[in-house]
């Protein structure tokens, strides 16, 4: 990220829509990218009505990880290149993030109306970029680094662009692993840990703004500090965040296999504040699949792993992903990953179809699986995963557990909110009912009554 001075306010008010597209770090971006343009006075704008004034810009920050994450970035920034060409609202687009620093001539190229693109990390420049293009008519403005790289290293105001109880905050950025499927590399750079002192100053703020839940987020948690400080890793940046003052929860997402150590274990089992909730992402279950793919500590034991992480923490939740027809998977190594589902029984569990990507090894490699077998294959991992993840929620009728309310759900009539359980914007929501009304934001205790494979139905306990 580039040291600029904060931006210089316009010499009137600009109203700026944020488009957030693909993960929760493009959200964590957006909320920097929102801070900067909130100190220069514009009004940020995420909901529009009919009759509303244009916009005087929009910015859309794409995701560029696969096939269909890509398709839907280019599909939203042409809506808006065409509606801005028709109506004149809004006034300026602009795009950043993932896509745009792989593609981002080519998209320029492609899609006229883009008056401005970055790519990843470049905060304020963007900030910039609208600040100064009211009234500007010349073509449309590209920066990219020449080498992608987001490096936090100051901190930095975030403005939420959503009211929810709940936050995700970045602990690093990028990735030193060299899977054969991921271009995430090539998009984000090498990895950069965020300092301590960030990270924990951020957190504060958050909380201070009213988050009850910090979900921390990185290409791989667990690679935390491994860039930078010998003395600073995941563990103790847990316990530090548990210090803080207040009653939150904090969440871990995104920890590779092979860096689960037992010092990580036994901090989710001793600090309350940490849920004993934790998604791994495995990719695959078939030990000469997951070398092709050359995963990080592909050679570990994933059955022992899993049996000791459950023995460690009690009551823990396990969320992973499986990659199905990945190049050269055969039919014995599909069945290896379905029987795998099957004996682990993952509490949650989300599948990908492989997709193959420019300039990554595996998309040059023989044996590409057909586009209707990869299909089939992820339909049968949902089959598979579907009982148990019932059986894991029926599991849990008749006991009362602690849920973060996050608002009122006007069809089942009930509050909505999660449980240690369900993670935000990826599993599912706890509906309880109550006697009367609950705050956003609130813990309330609630009695399991209902399950379904991945809600729960839920009656507030006295």
């Amino acid at each position: 990220m580039q040291a600029r001075n904060a931006p210089v306010a316009p010499a009137r008010t600009l109203r700026i829509g944020i488009v957030t597209l693909g993960c929760d770090k493009n959200t964590v971006d957006n909320e920097y990218l929102a801070g900067l343009l909130d100190e220069a006075g514009c009004e940020l704008v995420t909901t529009r009505r009919e009759g509303d004034a244009p916009l005087d810009a929009v910015v859309v920050t794409t995701c560029g990880f696969i096939g269909p994450a890509k398709e839907q970035s280019i599909e939203a920034i042409v809506q808006l290149a065409e509606r801005k060409e028709r109506t004149g609202d809004p006034r300026r687009l602009f795009v950043s993030g993932c896509l745009t620093q792989r593609y981002g001539e080519e998209l320029m190229r492609e899609i006229p109306g883009i008056d401005g693109m970055v790519g990843v990390g470049q905060f304020a420049r963007l900030a910039e970029m609208i600040l100064t293009a009211d009234g500007r008519e010349e073509a449309g403005t590209v920066e990219l680094a020449a080498e992608p790289q987001v490096d936090i290293y100051r901190l930095m105001r975030r403005r939420p662009l959503e009211n929810r109880p709940y936050a995700f905050l970045k602990i690093s950025d990028g990735c030193n692993h060299g899977c054969t499927f991921c271009s995430i590399p090539l998009m984000k750079g090498k990895l950069r840990s965020v300092p301590p002192e960030i990270v924990l100053e951020e957190a504060r703020g958050l909380l201070a703004r009213g988050a009850r839940e910090l979900n921390l987020v990185a290409q791989d948690l667990s690679a935390w500090g491994v860039d930078r400080w010998p003395e600073w890793r995941l563990p103790r940046l847990l316990r530090e965040l548990c210090r803080l003052e207040g009653d939150f929860w904090i969440r871990c997402l995104y920890v590779y296999p092979g860096q689960v150590t037992d010092e990580l274990l036994e901090v989710m089992a001793s600090e309350p504040k940490v849920l004993p909730y934790l998604d791994m992402p495995l990719q695959h279950l078939d030990p000469a699949v997951l070398r092709r793919m050359k995963r990080p500590f592909h050679e570990r034991n994933t059955y022992e792993l899993v049996e000791r992480m459950r023995a460690a923490v009690p009551g823990l939740v396990l969320r992973s992903t499986m990659i199905v027809g990945f190049p050269g998977e055969s039919v014995a190594e599909h069945r290896a990953m379905l029987k795998g589902i099957e004996r682990l029984r993952f509490d949650r569990l989300g599948a990908f179809e492989y997709s193959p990507e420019e300039d990554t090894p595996a998309g040059r490699m023989q044996g590409q699986v057909a586009p209707r077998t990869r299909s089939r294959r992820w339909h049968a991992v949902m089959v598979a995963q579907a009982p148990i993840a019932l059986e894991k929620n029926q599991a849990r009728v008749g006991g009362v557990e602690r849920v973060l309310i996050e608002g009122w759900h006007p069809e089942h009539a009930a509050w909505v909110g999660r449980g240690a359980g369900e993670a935000p914007e990826i599993d599912g929501k706890v509906y309880v009912h109550a006697e009367r009304p609950l705050e956003v934001g609130q813990f309330v205790m609630a009695r399991i009554e209902r399950a379904e494979p991945y809600d729960l139905w839920a009656r507030q306990a006295e």
